[in-house]
């Protein structure tokens, strides 16, 4: 485009810094609101004092622009880009706006085959539109109205004209959020608001590095996507929001979109600060990590106490050698300060008294392992769509338990968005994540996280976790994440270099305990603490299941596990969604599902006394826990109570010893399973339930579990009965590490068991794990998961399936066990693998046949047949 500038120009001159703004819906106050206004005054101030240039970049008409600066008391603009992109004026030294008439020239040339009024008569004679005002049409603007219900329609009618005719022209159109006009805009071709935009920037010489441009409508997508630095108000929608962040990453275009959570000039200004164009609010923090401050600067911090100084090694660039800042030691041996010049994207270490350089221990991404450099991230960099989520009330849970890494082939974050639609099918309501905190090697079942604060690298980065939560939650579904705070894995696991965040009191089976009872525990307490909110509040998150709590011990009066609660309350008080909270205690715990005066209960506990039950009485000569479990009696027992098993000591409890209560509500506070990735992975060669049994043995137990008055948990692959195994896998760099756990798992099984089966370090043992591929599925076992969670939603709608209601029996001639609520009644016959020889056997049946686990059973006398493994439910 040609935009030589006119000698004697005598315009107010530009400062360095320039911000283009919209105005309906960005600059200008919302509705008057009072913060936007008192945001657009502190704008103002700013500019002045900054010296900053304005430039106004809107839709509206000249006059209309100028009446809005008048009503809002706008800043004085140097320039404005106004009727949709096609004038621009430019204000004299004199305050007066004259016309740039080098861009009416430039647009000339475009419609000289076909002037306005040409293109006015062709139109005009489609019924439905409407000419705008005189004052709203332009030399190069032909402006409509019309009814919205009508506009897609009519500007298809309009396109087909141009197109016959070979018109120069383009059409923008939308609908007045005010007064729901459809607004259509005919505009030379190519013309913009962006491409105005641009010819000023060419016309002025201007480096388009020293512009930001803030929009929040369609309307401004061009320009939002153009390459200059970005502002996208809060109040734009949220689809556009994702449309300019994926440009934006296609584009590889790094630190140039703010997505800010102010709506309007609040927005705006947000973005201003955030870019140097307007002062940022000194705030103080005690946030661990890198966090980015502006564009230009992050605030680190971290808990060193034993050491004397830190210093931030930045490793981007060329100068790695160089480029240490020494922190600021401060109270109780934390360390701190902002760091100019150092961006989102950056790498670097924490260099300790000159001697040795870690990762920072609340790292959030650890793109090249656990020894590497960290990664700055931006926790606001991304486009959340999830405003509307409400999450999903305990008692309509479904949780669906995956392990990210064999998910699906990719083992990815997105490549498990892609599955979404499946579980949605099946009836799940929230799925809970296996660990994902940084672990070493290529592969690890996620318990030897010793990054706690990062997303695994091989997973996806921090936005692919939460591109996933989002999209869960549009669907749908909530997220849980399984968090591991009794210990860290054995590789890469720096903590101990910076203070005592390890107990030399307490030891737990994998390694060192961490200290929360011990001195400077306070500290490592808040450190966990802070952990457990930051992947609520940064993810999104609706929960969280906490690893082996019998073995976070704490002999403090008060316990870190009511520490973490009283956090994660304090938390939910400003979610949008409720927020659970799930201790695994393997057995039953009352303390934590109760609540006291000064602490609320935990949502649910992980009580396994019913899967090894079933598990027990299948296969009684298979041991895959510590605790004795003695078949068809414990199983009985386990469906009336809930569990056998309780307390720290993990003690079989006795009649007078359980706690009583006639309602059961204890019951709707157990997560319950028929297999998990323990049941399956404590067995040497990661063999499902159905592969030691058979399958249909997991469809009568299945019933029994899914229609259970607990919150049902369903391990990813139960329900296609997949044929792959999920056994334990882990990988080190360290050889010598690896050939220890390798030799230590092959000692925890009898010689005859481990034949043949894999060690964990062997790629097999990941690769064969990964099952979501169509030759390994069972859609039968998938249709028949899917009618019973149908089931079990319509009795929690009905108001049936609730633990006041439960009635539960067993006929040990039969092996016959039934759970009953009011007119419904879930009967299963259950038999050890042992006994092949089992014939039907006719029960008792009156009422309607509701489902059946095995087809066409024989109903006759008043009788229904169960075979062996057979469940059947039934209604009076």
């Amino acid at each position: 485009m040609s935009t030589q500038k006119p000698a004697g120009n005598t315009a107010a001159q530009l400062t360095q810094q320039v911000l283009a703004t919209d105005l309906d819906g960005t600059l200008i106050p919302l509705n008057q609101d009072p913060k936007n206004q008192s945001d657009l005054r502190l704008l103002a101030d700013q500019f002045q004092a900054r010296g900053n240039s304005l430039i106004f970049v809107t839709g509206r008409h000249f006059q209309s622009v100028s009446q809005a600066r008048e009503d809002f008391q706008l800043p004085l603009p140097e320039w404005i880009i106004c009727d949709v992109g096609t004038s621009i004026f430019q204000r004299q030294e004199s305050g007066e706006f004259t016309l740039v008439t080098a861009y009416q020239d430039y647009q000339d040339q475009i419609i000289e085959s076909m002037p306005v009024e040409t293109l006015r008569d062709q139109l005009e004679t489609i019924d439905g539109l409407r000419l705008q005002e005189p004052f709203k049409q332009g030399r190069f603007k032909l402006s409509f109205y019309a009814d919205a219900e009508q506009l897609e329609t009519l500007v298809d009618q309009i396109q087909e004209i141009l197109t016959q005719t070979n018109a120069p022209y383009s059409i923008i159109h939308s609908v007045d959020p005010f007064n729901g006009d459809g607004l259509i805009d005919l505009l030379p071709a190519t013309v913009s608001k962006a491409l105005a935009l641009e010819w000023w920037t060419e016309y002025n010489g201007y480096d388009p590095a020293n512009i930001v441009f803030s929009g929040d409508s369609g309307n401004d997508l061009a320009a939002l996507t153009a390459g200059y630095r970005t502002i996208l108000v809060g109040n734009a929608d949220r689809r556009l929001a994702q449309r300019v962040y994926n440009l934006h990453q296609t584009s590889a275009w790094k630190n140039r979109l703010y997505l800010a959570q102010g709506t309007a000039t609040s927005g705006v200004l947000e973005g201003c600060r955030w870019f140097g164009l307007a002062e940022q609010i000194q705030t103080s923090s005690t946030r661990l990590g890198a966090t980015p401050f502006t564009v230009d600067s992050t605030f680190f911090r971290v808990w060193a106490p034993q050491r004397k100084q830190v210093a931030v090694q930045l490793l981007t660039g060329e100068d790695t050698d160089h480029t240490r800042h020494t922190l600021t030691r401060s109270q109780h041996g934390y360390f701190e300060g902002i760091l100019p010049h150092v961006r989102p994207g950056d790498q670097y270490l924490y260099h300790l008294d000159d001697l040795v350089s870690r990762p920072d221990p609340a790292s959030h991404y650890q793109p090249g392992g656990v020894h590497a450099a960290t990664q700055i991230c931006d926790p606001l960099g991304f486009p959340w769509s999830d405003q509307d989520w409400q999450g999903i009330a305990k008692q309509d849970l479904v949780i669906y338990e995956l392990h990210v890494g064999t998910f699906t082939r990719a083992g990815t974050f997105q490549a498990a968005i892609e599955r979404i639609p499946e579980l949605i099918e099946l009836g799940i309501t929230a799925v809970e994540l296996m660990p994902v905190s940084q672990t070493p090697g290529r592969w690890n079942w996620g318990y030897d996280g010793v990054d706690l604060f990062a997303v695994r690298n091989s997973y996806g980065s921090p936005d692919d976790f939460k591109s996933f939560v989002d999209e869960c939650h549009r669907s749908g579904l909530a997220v849980f994440l399984d968090v591991v705070y009794n210990h860290l894995g054995p590789e890469g696991n720096y903590l101990s270099e910076f203070g005592p965040y390890f107990s030399d009191r307490h030891h737990t089976p994998w390694g060192e305990a961490l200290n929360y009872d011990g001195p400077d525990s306070e500290h490592v307490r808040r450190f966990i603490t802070e952990n457990a909110v930051f992947w609520l509040e940064e993810y999104h998150l609706d929960g969280l299941r906490l690893d082996a709590v019998h073995c976070m011990y704490d002999d403090s009066h008060f316990h870190i596990l009511e520490e973490i609660e009283q956090a994660v309350s304090e938390h939910a008080e400003t979610a949008n969604w409720p927020i659970h909270l799930f201790a695994e205690t393997n057995v039953y715990n009352h303390d934590l599902i109760t609540a006291e005066k000064s602490r609320a209960a935990y949502t649910g506990i992980w009580c396994d006394c019913l899967m090894y039950s079933l598990y027990s009485h299948a296969l009684p000569d298979v041991h895959i826990t510590h605790r004795d479990y003695q078949g068809a009696p414990d199983l009985a027992e386990t469906l009336q109570h809930g569990y056998i098993y309780a307390g720290h000591e993990n003690m079989r409890v006795t009649e007078s010893q359980r706690i009583t209560d006639k309602t059961n509500q204890h019951l709707a506070s157990l997560v319950i399973a028929l297999q998990t990735h323990d049941s399956v992975g404590n067995h040497p060669h990661g063999k499902r339930l159905h592969q030691l049994t058979s399958k249909s043995f997991q469809k009568a137990a299945a019933a029994l579990v899914l229609l259970y008055p607990g919150i049902p948990l369903i391990f990813m692959g139960e329900e296609f009965a997949t044929s792959a195994p999920f056994p334990f896998f882990v990988d080190f760099e360290d050889r010598h590490l690896r050939d220890a756990v390798d030799v230590g798992r092959r000692g925890d099984y009898p010689p005859h068991i481990w034949q043949d089966a894999l060690l964990p370090s062997q790629a097999e043992a990941f690769f064969n794990a990964k099952w979501n591929e169509a030759p390994l599925r069972d859609p039968n076992m998938f249709h028949w998961y899917q009618r019973l969670l149908q089931l079990r939603k319509q009795g929690l709608d009905d108001g049936w399936l609730l633990p006041a209601h439960l009635q539960t029996a067993y006929d040990s001639q039969s092996s016959i066990f039934t759970l009953q609520y009011q007119h419904t009644t879930i009967q299963a016959r259950l038999t050890p693998h042992a006994e092949t020889e089992t014939q039907p056997l006719p029960v008792p049946f009156t009422g309607t046949l509701v489902l059946t686990s095995e087809p066409e059973p024989v109903i006759e006398n008043n009788q229904i047949h169960l075979a062996a493994n057979h469940a059947v439910i039934t209604r009076t």
